[in-house]
């Protein structure tokens, strides 16, 4: 067999099997080749192999991971993609909903606007319920229609009083436009100073 000696070795070999083959040195005793290439390969084997356990190791709960990932993202696809399914089920409902209001509020007619000219029309100082909610107004076109029902069905118009100071202001020389609303107040002025 080839003898190896074993100082000539340390100095060849690899950097990284330097010292274990300096411990493995005995003085003035010459090794068989084979038996160095035995040592060798197991020191090799006990540093590197915890290390490649633990590689494997990590290898495999990363791969776990990918995979939980991967059947996350399906699930969350899946979910998604049945929300945005309901999402447009409702829009496709809601524009025919809107579809249907749309002609009235087209001819400029609102809630609001049929209750201010229900209120103008019961004689109401309409400066007064100049933007006001739709709620307030509602709610005084309700008192007005609890008021006509108390007194029964008369056929005269229902008027709400107004104070005389706001009929005194009005005189002869006086030029409002009786289209704003205060074309009765004005009448009523009138009537008032002719008396």
């Amino acid at each position: 067999m080839y003898t190896c000696d074993v100082a000539k070795t340390i100095r060849l070999g690899p950097l990284e099997y330097a010292s274990a083959l300096a411990v493995m040195k005995r003085e003035d005793m010459e090794e068989m080749v084979l038996d160095m290439a035995k040592k060798l390969r197991a020191y090799a084997d006990a540093v590197h192999g915890p290390t490649h356990t633990r590689i494997a190791t990590v290898e495999t709960r990363l791969q776990k991971l990918e995979d939980k990932i991967d059947e996350n993202h399906k699930k969350l696809r899946e979910e998604i993609r049945e929300d945005l399914l309901q999402i447009s089920a409702v829009q496709i409902r809601g524009s025919g909903i809107q579809r249907r209001h749309s002609p009235g509020r087209e001819r400029g007619y609102t809630p609001h606007a049929e209750l201010w000219f229900f209120l103008r029309d019961c004689g109401e100082n309409m400066n007064r319920w100049d933007g006001k909610s739709t709620a307030a107004l509602a709610q005084r076109v309700h008192e007005l229609k609890e008021v006509k029902t108390q007194r029964g069905s008369s056929t005269k118009r229902e008027v709400a009083p107004v104070s005389h100071s706001r009929t005194a202001r009005y005189d002869d020389d006086d030029m409002s436009d009786p289209l704003e609303g205060t074309s009765k107040t004005y009448a009523q002025g009138k009537k008032d100073n002719q008396a």
